[in-house]
């Protein structure tokens, strides 16, 4: 940490420190120290500079800031992390006060907004001027950090009005787009976000507003996963109505965030009630090893030095994300193989979590199981699904963790059903009838059905069929599952013969069961006509209107028989006829409902 106010003790002034401080920051405690910086020239002391740090984090570049009321900079400096040594950014030099850079840097200023960017650090706003003028800035800057040379970027004139200067803003890029967000001039304070294309130079104000208006506040992007997460704490904040008074602003303590991806804004509650003081200026720093942020100093009618962490585990949550399951459902006793798509993953202790509902959870609980996963890529696990059968049927949010952290902030959802069961699903088709056409395709369909007898409306079950005559050992088929339960399996005989189709079904225990009505005969002639062989053919009306008749004959005549009105059951030939016609109705009722299914 460089400069900024410090307070003075025993009644001195109050004036900016050029002094260099690092912090030793463990998890539950953390400990300054000041350096002792070294080099030829030495900056001078300053407040509410630019200071920004290199992506390989071995140098901090220091732009602009007050050095006292009536003198705003805009030197540029290098300050080397490995030996704290100051170095002047390539040709700067000292020039007078207030006056233009010698390296054609922004005129003198403080409060800008200022963020890193694809090797270069961008600067817009704050407020300042050459001499003694007192501008609200609205000009765009960029520093190249390998040729270290500065290039002003002038906005496209537009339908959309140029944005009025401001200080006391935050600054962050994504995507080849600079976001400002909040800031005040002597006219107004803001509350939105506006955004300048870098590659057009075209200003752009999506209305994208949080809350109310507020400025000196300390603002971070944090990397998360899948969409990275802005964070803003505390700095000065009111809600003008339009035609009231302006005012000062009040001193707040509030902290939120911007998704990246949805750019919509979140408020943030705190879990403790031991929060910060409301204030303004504080420096930020985010804590990547403990998904924290971090907050120093400020001021509220005094400078404070305390330290405060805010854990935002539960926001950007860890390093690695689930994107999508699949199959994304499965039978209700478990035991489905699934891939888990997403990012980050690591070899090393994985834990699937599927709990019942669509909302994720912080950490294992009642309503949740768990399962092993198996790495298999950065962007792949497997597992395999528990049994669900204490939850019944339901929809789950799938998270995992890796090394016993924190779950996932993302997930996936999956779907347990009822499980098929061969006894009570069916197929039916011209593939499965008598006096089918030779030498065309020919099908039939499978209809899965769970323990109630409902119709599945998924699919991925496993069928074995074998499909033989007396002199084919097995005849070709091909199997298409059209993932609503039902699958269309089609075939073709070429020569006259009846063929018998067995159907297996692959149960929850792993043995193959016959399905209900297996196995089924069909025949083949070369007389019959090849739209019989089509399920809109004429063989599925004929069959149906001849199973009726049949169903309806049976029941009159069974119903004929075993009838005891106007009968003597003390006849022992009339009573044995009764009994007879009873059994033949149970023997007979499961093929006549299978037809009539």
């Amino acid at each position: 940490m460089y400069g900024g106010i410090e307070d003075a003790a025993n009644g001195a002034k109050i004036q900016p420190t050029a002094d260099v401080y690092s912090m030793k920051l463990h998890l539950k405690e953390c400990r300054w120290e000041k350096e002792k910086p070294q080099g030829d020239e030495m900056p001078p002391a300053r407040a509410h500079h630019v200071a920004l740090a290199t992506p390989k984090f071995d140098r901090v570049f220091v732009y602009g800031g007050h050095a006292s009321p009536t003198q705003r900079l805009n030197d540029c400096w290098w300050l080397k992390v490995s030996d704290y040594s100051w170095s002047r950014v390539t040709g700067d030099k000292a020039v007078p006060t207030n006056q233009e850079s010698a390296v054609k840097a922004p005129p003198p200023r403080a409060n800008a907004g200022a963020c890193y960017y694809e090797g270069k650090f961008w600067i817009y706003g704050g407020h300042g001027g050459l001499n003694y003028a007192r501008i609200a800035f609205s000009d765009i800057h960029s520093f190249d950090i390998e040729t270290e040379t500065w290039t002003k970027h002038e906005p496209v004139i537009t339908q959309t009005p140029l944005p009025e200067g401001r200080g006391g803003h935050s600054l962050f890029a994504y995507d080849n787009k600079l976001y400002s967000y909040g800031g005040w001039n002597s006219e107004t304070q803001y509350n939105n976000i506006i955004i300048f294309d870098m590659n057009t130079n075209e200003w752009s104000d999506p209305d994208i507003y949080n809350d109310v208006s507020r400025w000196n506040h300390s603002a971070i992007m944090v990397e998360a996963i899948p969409t990275w997460k802005y964070f803003i704490f505390g700095g000065e904040s009111t809600n003008f109505n339009e035609g009231q008074a302006r005012t000062f602003g009040e001193y707040v303590n509030s902290a939120c965030y911007l998704d990246i991806g949805s750019m919509n804004w979140a408020e943030i509650k705190p879990e403790s009630a031991e929060i910060p003081t409301p204030r303004e200026y504080a420096a930020i720093s985010y804590d990547s090893a403990n998904s924290r942020m971090l907050i120093f100093g400020g001021w509220n009618n005094g400078w404070l030095s305390d330290v405060y962490a805010l854990h935002v585990n539960k926001i950007v949550g860890p390093s690695y994300a689930v994107t999508e399951i699949d199959p994304p459902l499965g039978q209700l006793t478990g035991g489905v193989p699934v891939n888990i798509k997403g990012v980050g993953f690591k070899d090393q202790t994985i834990k699937v979590y599927f709990t019942v509902g669509r909302q994720p959870v912080d950490a294992s609980g009642k309503m949740t199981l768990e399962s092993t996963g198996t790495f298999i890529s950065e962007t792949e696990i497997t597992c395999m699904t528990p049994n669900f059968e204490q939850f019944g049927p339901k929809e789950c949010t799938v998270q995992l963790s890796i090394l016993g952290n924190e779950l996932t902030t993302t997930f996936a959802y999956y779907s347990y059903f009822l499980n098929t069961r061969a006894h009570k699903s069916l197929a039916f088709g011209p593939g499965l009838q008598k006096d089918q056409a030779i030498g065309e395709p020919v099908e039939f369909v499978i209809q899965a059905r769970n323990d109630e007898g409902q119709n599945r409306k998924s699919g991925r079950d496993q069928f074995e069929i074998t499909i033989k005559s007396d002199t084919i050992a097995a005849i070709p088929y091909e199997l298409d599952d059209h993932n609503d339960g039902q699958y269309f399996v089609k075939y073709q005989v070429d020569v006259e013969c009846a063929v018998t189709i067995t159907i297996l079904f692959r149960d929850d225990k792993d043995k193959m069961v016959p399905l209900r009505g297996s196995p089924y005969s069909a025949s083949f002639s070369e007389n019959t006509p090849a739209t019989a062989n089509s399920m809109s053919g004429p063989t599925m009306p004929k069959y149906v209107t001849r199973v009726i008749e049949q169903s309806q004959g049976w029941m009159k005549e069974s119903s004929g028989s075993a009838n005891t009105k106007d009968k003597d059951l003390t006849d022992i030939k009339q009573l044995i006829s009764v009994v007879d016609a009873v059994n033949q109705v149970n023997e007979q009722s499961d093929q006549i409902m299978l037809s009539l299914d």
